[in-house]
Parts: C-alpha cells; sequence; structure tokens
C-alpha cells in the first residue's frame, strides 16, 4: 500500500522505519542534492531524468560534478548500499515509489512567458502511471495556482484517480541556494507545505518533519504556498533593483553610494542591498514574470514590478556605458581596447550561468566591435566558447596581460585572492578596474583607476 493510503498509525510506522520510497524528477543542480537530502534523511530513492547519459552515470553510482557538498559521496554511499537507482522510466519509477517528488526547472520563453509545458508533460506521463496512494509534491517554483488549477485535472485526467481521496498532492518551494543545498534544507530554513486538501498537507508535512530541524510551516492551500516562493523572488528582485536605481542616482549627483549605504543601515529600518551589474539564476529573474502573468490574467498590472525589471535587465548596458565612459576618460578607443570581463557565472563561486548579466554586456559590447575577453575558473575555455562567441583564456595571469580595462564580474575565491600589485604588473598603464561587486578596498594610483556601480 502506497503512503497516502495508509492509516494514520502504518503511516507513521512507514516514516519511521525509513520504509518509503522516494521518486525524484529531475536530476539536476537541485534535484540531485534534494535526493540525497532524501537518502541522508532513511528513505531510499529512485531518480527519474530524461538524459540518458545521466542515468547511466548515476547507475554506476557516481554524480556529475555539480560543486555540491555532500552530493558524490552521497549517491556513490547509497548506490553501493542499493538504496538508489536511476532510470529513465516513469513508470518504473512510480511502481517502487510511495512520494513523487517534482523538481525540473519552469524558465520564461521570449516573451517573458512561463513555458509549462515540459511540466504539463510529464504529469500526463505520470498520471497514466499514478498508482492509488502515490503523494505527489511538487518543489519546482511555479505561477500561483498551477498545482491546484492546472496540474491535479492533468493528473486526474490521465489516472482515472481522484485527487484527495485517491492520491495526494501538493506544495512544497525548495527554499535553497547552490552550494549549500543539503544544509539549507535539513539545518537552515523550515519547509513551507500547502497541500490541495488537508489528507495531501499533513502527509507532505508528516514527511518532511522526519528530517527538516526547523520544521514545517503549514500553510492553508498549495495556491498560498506558490505564492510564498513567487513573493519572495518579486521581493529580491525590487529591493535589488532600488539598490541599482540609487546607485545609478548618487553617480550623478556626485556622492558615493557605499558611504550613503553604510550609513542608512545604521538603523534596524535600514537595509539597502548592494548594486550590481544586474540580476541572474533560475530564480530573480523569472519569478516577477510568473506574478505578472498572473495578475495580467486578472485584467491588472504592476507598474512598479514592470520598472524593477527593467532597472534590473538595464545594468549589463549600465556597465557598459561606465566602461566606454572610463576609458575615454584616459584616452582609449574602446575598439582597440583590450577589455577582460573576470566572471560568466551570476554568482560567486557557482557554476551557473543562465540568465548572467555577463552575457548581455558581451553582447552589447561586441555590438561596439570591442575587443572582448572573458575569463572563468568554473569553466573551461572550450565551455565558454560554446556558451557565447567571444576570446578567452583559462590561465588568469595570460588573460589579463596587456588589458586596458579589467570588470570583476563574479566573486569567485580564485578573484579575491589576485592582488591588484599582480594586476597592475600584467595590464597596460593606466587601466581602469571596475569592481561591481565591491570586493576591491584599495584606492585609486596614477597606474589604475578603481572604478564601481554608484560612484
Amino acid at each position: 500500500m502506497k503512503f497516502f493510503a495508509m492509516n494514520s498509525d502504518d503511516a507513521a510506522k512507514a516514516l519511521a522505519n525509513r520504509d518509503l520510497t522516494i521518486a525524484v524528477f529531475g536530476m539536476g543542480k537541485m534535484g540531485l542534492p534534494i535526493a540525497v537530502t532524501f537518502l541522508e534523511a532513511g528513505y531510499s530513492v529512485v531518480g527519474v531524468d530524461i538524459n540518458k547519459e545521466l542515468v547511466v552515470l548515476l547507475n554506476q553510482g557516481v554524480a556529475p560534478v555539480i560543486r555540491e557538498p555532500g552530493v558524490e559521496e552521497g549517491i556513490r554511499k547509497a548506490f553501493n548500499e542499493k538504496k538508489f537507482f536511476a532510470t529513465l522510466s516513469t513508470e518504473e519509477a512510480l511502481v517502487s515509489a510511495d512520494i513523487i517528488v517534482i523538481i525540473i526547472p519552469i524558465i520564461v520563453d521570449d516573451n517573458k512567458q512561463p513555458k509549462l509545458e515540459p511540466l504539463t508533460n510529464l504529469m500526463k506521463e505520470i498520471g497514466k502511471h499514478l498508482i492509488k496512494g502515490h503523494l505527489i509534491i511538487q518543489e519546482t517554483t511555479l505561477p500561483i495556482g498551477t498545482t491546484e488549477r492546472v496540474l491535479k485535472p492533468i493528473l486526474e485526467e490521465n489516472s482515472g484517480l481522484i485527487c484527495g481521496k485517491d492520491f495526494g498532492l501538493g506544495f512544497s518551494p525548495e527554499r535553497t541556494y547552490s552550494g549549500r543545498v543539503i544544509a539549507d534544507i535539513i539545518t537552515n530554513y523550515p519547509k513551507i507545505v500547502g497541500g490541495v486538501d488537508d489528507q495531501s498537507t499533513e502527509r507532505i508535512s508528516l514527511f518532511y518533519d522526519t528530517f527538516v530541524e526547523k520544521g514545517v510551516i503549514k500553510m492553508s492551500s498549495a495556491t498560498t504556498a506558490e505564492a510564498v516562493k513567487v513573493f519572495k523572488g518579486v521581493y529580491r528582485d525590487l529591493n535589488i533593483a532600488i539598490a541599482n536605481e540609487l546607485a545609478r542616482i548618487a553617480e550623478k549627483i556626485d556622492v558615493n553610494f557605499y558611504e550613503v549605504r553604510d550609513a542608512v543601515n545604521s538603523e534596524p529600518a535600514g537595509n539597502i542591498l548592494m548594486p550590481g551589474a544586474g540580476v541572474g539564476g533560475h530564480c530573480i529573474p523569472v519569478y516577477p514574470h510568473f506574478l505578472l502573468q498572473n495578475i495580467r490574467d486578472l485584467g491588472i498590472d504592476s507598474e512598479f514590478i514592470v520598472s524593477g525589471r527593467k532597472v534590473n535587465t538595464s545594468m549589463p548596458q549600465h556597465v557598459v556605458e561606465k566602461i566606454k565612459e572610463e576609458l575615454l576618460n584616459i584616452s582609449r578607443d574602446l575598439e582597440k581596447s583590450k577589455i577582460v570581463l573576470l566572471g560568466l557565472a551570476y554568482r560567486g563561486n557557482v557554476k551557473e550561468h543562465r540568465y548572467s548579466p555577463t552575457i548581455d554586456i558581451i553582447k552589447n559590447l561586441k555590438n561596439t566591435n570591442a575587443n572582448v575577453w572573458l575569463h572563468d575558473p568554473l569553466y573551461t575555455k572550450e565551455e565558454l566558447e560554446t556558451i557565447i562567441d567571444v576570446k578567452t583564456e583559462e590561465d588568469l595571469h595570460l588573460i589579463l596581460k596587456n588589458a586596458d580595462c579589467v570588470v570583476l564580474l563574479a566573486d569567485h575565491s580564485v578573484y579575491k585572492s589576485i592582488t591588484l600589485q599582480e594586476m597592475d604588473s600584467l595590464t597596460n598603464t593606466p587601466y581602469i578596474f571596475l569592481d561591481t561587486r565591491n570586493i576591491v578596498t584599495e584606492k585609486s594610483t596614477e597606474n589604475r583607476k578603481i572604478v564601481k556601480i554608484g560612484i
């Protein structure tokens, strides 16, 4: 008997004995560490993915290198203990599974509309093989209302089963950051849980309560739980936009943004964030569009959310304008200057470049025929050249040689370890160092001009 169909006593025993199997759909950068979290909690796991090479690798007990602590050893250990296997087959996974966890990314198309087709197609396939008693948990961040209004009907139609009676369904968003996923789930944050019915909420909560140290926050519905993740993303995007806008204003009125920010943040009500070259990653650039779609469906709009997005998406061009301006100030021609960008990844020490501002900066610079070079220690030369058409070198010192402008875009540890004195010895004299991450404390010299967003 599957978990959702068990009576309360049997469900409690199954949880206590870890006598349950979890099928995790999506063995990517979030799915793999989430699967390992379940394994560490003592459950058996079936990993499901459409990538045949990945499935073969996982079935050898080998996890791809995703720079996520605990993942490689977790998969190897569970495989050796016969607690984990991977498959391409939804049917095979569902026969074994009691609980089904979905963690596949939802992105937006060129018109900024959420692309739900991969998820809805998966739900149709799951529905065809759904067994009475299955409990389905969506961890993928979704437009508000998707679980109840879109996914539930698909599952019912394709299975012939009734949600809330024959199977459970709910939403419990991953609340994690790359590089610390397992710790975030187990130790750092409570789990948000909302079912499409009370029984689903209760069973999902009981499951996560067995290993999430901060406990579970039960929401009144799956839709309310979806709003938690989307609202948080929009809130973050708007606060970054405020910082970026204030930094650009500071430049115009000739005040030091960081001096002002430190003073503002010296009281509890002050919490101005750091400005930057833009916003990247799977989450913050995407979730505002989920909410905008939700409210457009209701015939309303939000100029505030739209304006925040416009500010953040305009920051790569602002960086390009600063490069042009500063090169002109040292009598350098843009087309003849060597411009070195440090960091493709959108965040320090995380190998992820989706929606990275660096990509737009490169495109905008190349439109001006600039001589652009790119370095990122997390990527090989071949990977960088595949992602975007740009000149690159893996050797940091070699790529910095004879540079006229160096732009720090990702605060990788490697970049924090190189001194400006080393850089001075490699670059042309004078040169521009544009620090978009505000990690440099040194002042400008005759050989180098330090430039920051907001100054």
